[in-house]
């Protein structure tokens, strides 16, 4: 008697963990941490094609996407917060390890670092298309509301600027803020939605 089983097609990618933790955890900023998250949001997409990789969120209101060079693909995949916290720990424990590995079999993925490897099981979710929303022409605006504390949290993200210094540019009354965050080795990109006054 003969069985048929299913190949499963693994995906891997290969990057410098110090930048992979400064990837998740500025993304992380902009995930919903709210009592009432929607489970989607509630984490952290991770996914890799062409040489890079690219980490984001939103929770609405804003949005944190970056990318930095690695090696290998990765279909778009939901790491939940609590799983995410997880890895993070995982990276500052390894001192000697210079490079993580994420491995995605189905809706599993492993994470190895050093002598650490750790199992997850992904979200379920899809991170919606965000590159229609990032502004590329820009005009002055007379007044604008927006959430302090909101852009107060963009100055976590972690950044090659000492000073902590962002650039906000406006595409119009009502659309997003584009903030721009350098870094030596990732390229972010974040939006801010403006709030209503009415």
């Amino acid at each position: 008697m003969s069985t048929i089983t299913k190949e499963q097609t693994l995906e891997s990618i290969t990057a410098n963990a110090s930048d992979i933790a400064d990837l998740l955890s500025g993304a992380a900023i902009a995930a919903d941490k709210s009592k009432n998250a929607i489970d989607s949001l509630a984490a952290v997409y991770l996914s890799a094609t062409g040489g890079t990789i690219t980490a984001t969120a939103s929770d609405r209101y804003r949005l944190i996407a970056g990318e930095i060079e690695g090696e290998g693909e990765l279909g778009q995949t939901a790491i939940r917060l609590s799983d995410l916290k997880n890895i993070l720990a995982a990276i500052k424990s390894e001192r000697v390890s210079r490079e993580i590995t994420f491995t995605r079999a189905a809706d599993s993925l492993s994470v190895a670092i050093g002598g650490t490897s750790l199992n997850l099981s992904i979200g379920t979710g899809k991170f919606p298309p965000y590159e229609h929303l990032i502004p590329t022409e820009f005009t002055a605006v007379e007044s604008i509301a927006f959430n302090p504390s909101f852009m107060a949290d963009f100055g976590k993200v972690p950044s090659s600027n000492a000073k902590g210094m962002l650039t906000a540019q406006f595409s119009g009354v009502n659309k997003p803020i584009k903030v721009t965050i350098p870094h030596d080795k990732i390229k972010w990109v974040a939006l801010l939605m403006p709030m209503r006054t009415i």
